[in-house]
């Protein structure tokens, strides 16, 4: 057997395929001699604050993670070493979470199950010429069984079978996209090989063509549940509809990448962000949008996208979330970037990139201006009546005030995160953006068309002025790229350390560990006559990049919630 589901790109890798071949070899050698877990973690009847579900969660992504990785390695590099090591990772996550078959799928484990689904598939597959013929017929029997129970028990309801969306009686977007598409792509793999497989890639195509192409995003092409799940959830159907034309020759894809409209990605696209001392990247709403425009990019002929998605600095790394488990140290990881070494289309020598969009959504009360994206490159987000200042992928500003907090009794009650803003009132009911030259001006007012936030972001200057009009007494924010010039109102306290990052899981409950501890200043501030105004001067362009740089978790970077 060969491979069906990837192939890498023809010719030699040179540029951007070149560093990101290099980045998936760096994470493959890390990988390569440890060995998977033995415990299968079977869910528990009593998790009152998800420790359970993210320890099971947590270990089953980043099981699938790491087998994914070394498997798209092997199959884009060809190395012996590697390999090896994908055959006895795939052998030993078989085995592992074999009993993940047995299980009566609910919303938590038919979530975690289905990627541990894609994950076999992908390995099954990529390393169809190296199998030892008993690995091979073990993880097509896993693979088999755990596809049919999720198509009999999960897959056959009629809510996750018909449209999604955020109301009541609906499945997640989110949540549908990446199980359709894992079951997809179990399916896919196989297609010829076992008689069911035939049904279940029609049902899944079905389920796209249907209700996830046409409704898993917003008509304003944001996602419904939040911008930090627009990734997963574009990738997601890239993931299945680039196999499902190659093996099937249904052709979806091409329809579909030609009409998606990428400026959602392009506006949250930070190519440069936060990694850990020893460059690890974390997860983060980034996290494989390169990997997505890059196949944009190859079915468009679009140049200027491959540009942009050649800006990513962790080209082919594995990605972390900088926290564990408190129980089991579990950590959460992904592999998203080595897709774009199967699917970039390669550099086009001087192509120009696309005009930085300014994106807003009304959907989800946000708007997005940016200067580019290369070194030097200013982005800016009002998010829940927030602002956030990114300057070359570092966090230069950041809100405070209001706080985003967790409704927990309505995210239990409806089955995925709610969040809303405390205190009340500072959140603008109507955003307004307009482009007047080289300046994107953001303004937001209540509902009574009171003015309560006026922002600009001057591109040629790379300047920006944040100005609040809500009469709030007083007003929190942390910065580290740059000194903020308050102009009007008063600076009454700074704390060098003042904001931390909250990292919890399970709707806040559960506790844990970080792995990358963060420690922020803090600024307190005091209007004048009911105003604050503060600017930014964030400096001049840089001619290089160096790495990824640190930037704030606390708003715009929530992990995947399951529960």
């Amino acid at each position: 057997m060969s491979p069906r589901l990837y192939a890498p790109p023809d010719g030699p890798a040179a540029g951007f395929r070149a560093r990101t071949l290099a980045g998936m070899l760096t994470d493959a050698r890390a990988w390569a001699t440890r060995p998977v877990d033995g415990d299968w973690i079977a869910p528990a009847d009593d998790d009152p604050v998800y420790e359970n579900l993210y320890d099971r969660f947590w270990a089953i992504m980043t099981d699938a993670a790491v087998l994914e990785h070394l498997a798209l390695t092997s199959l884009v590099s060809s190395s012996p070493a590697v390999t090896d090591a994908a055959v006895a990772r795939l052998a030993g996550t078989a085995r592992r979470w074999r009993p993940e078959a047995r299980l009566a799928p609910d919303y938590g484990t038919a979530y975690a199950t289905t990627r541990v689904v894609k994950a076999l598939a992908v390995g099954y597959d990529c390393l169809a010429g190296a199998l030892p013929s008993a690995v091979a017929d073990d993880v097509a029997g896993v693979l088999a069984d755990c596809l049919r129970r999720l198509a009999a028990d999960w897959f056959a309801r009629p809510a996750i079978r018909g449209p999604v969306g955020t109301g009541a009686g609906r499945h997640s977007p989110h949540h549908s996209s990446v199980e359709w598409s894992a079951f997809g792509v179990g399916a896919l793999a196989l297609l010829g090989r076992l008689p069911e497989a035939a049904a279940w890639v029609d049902d899944a195509e079905r389920q796209f063509r249907e209700h996830l192409l046409p409704g898993a995003l917003a008509a304003d092409g944001g996602a419904p549940e939040g911008m930090e799940f627009w990734a997963s959830t574009v990738l997601s159907q890239l993931q299945f509809l680039e196999p499902l034309r190659r093996v099937t020759g249904h052709d979806l894809l091409t329809a579909h990448a030609r009409s998606l409209d990428p400026a959602p990605g392009l506006a949250v696209y930070l190519p440069r962000r936060t990694a850990t001392a020893d460059g690890q990247p974390h997860y983060a709403p980034s996290t494989g949008i390169s990997a997505v425009l890059s196949l944009l990019a190859r079915e468009r002929g679009d140049a200027g996208l491959a540009a942009v998605a050649a800006r990513e600095d962790a080209a082919g790394r594995m990605e972390v979330w900088p926290a564990r488990t408190p129980r089991r140290g579990e950590q959460l990881s992904f592999s998203w970037n080595a897709y774009a070494a199967l699917w970039h289309p390669g550099d086009a020598g001087g192509a120009a990139e696309p005009a930085a969009p300014t994106w807003h959504s009304p959907t989800l009360g946000e708007a997005h201006v940016r200067s580019g994206w290369g070194p030097g490159s200013v982005a800016v987000t009002v998010r829940r009546g927030k602002v956030t200042v990114w300057a070359d992928g570092e966090c230069a500003f950041a809100d405070l005030t209001p706080e985003t907090v967790v409704d927990v009794a309505e995210s239990r009650r409806t089955g995925s995160g709610v969040y809303r803003t405390e205190p009340a009132g500072l959140e603008p009911a109507v955003l307004r953006v307009a482009e007047v030259g080289d300046v994107a001006v953001v303004t937001g007012a209540d509902a009574t068309g009171r003015q309560l936030l006026r922002l600009t972001l001057d591109r040629r200057r790379r300047a920006v002025t944040v100005v609040r009009l809500d009469g709030r007494p007083r007003r929190w924010w942390w910065a580290t790229a740059a000194t903020p010039a308050v102009t009007t109102g008063t600076v009454t306290d700074v704390t060098a350390d003042g904001h931390r990052p909250d990292l919890r899981a399970g709707y806040g409950l559960l506790d844990v560990v970080e792995s990358d501890p963060r420690a922020y200043p803090v600024a307190a501030v005091v209007p004048d006559a009911g105003r604050i105004e503060v600017a930014l001067r964030l400096g001049k362009n840089r001619p290089g990049a160096s790495g990824p740089r640190r930037q704030d978790r606390s708003d715009a970077q929530r992990q995947e919630d399951p529960a």
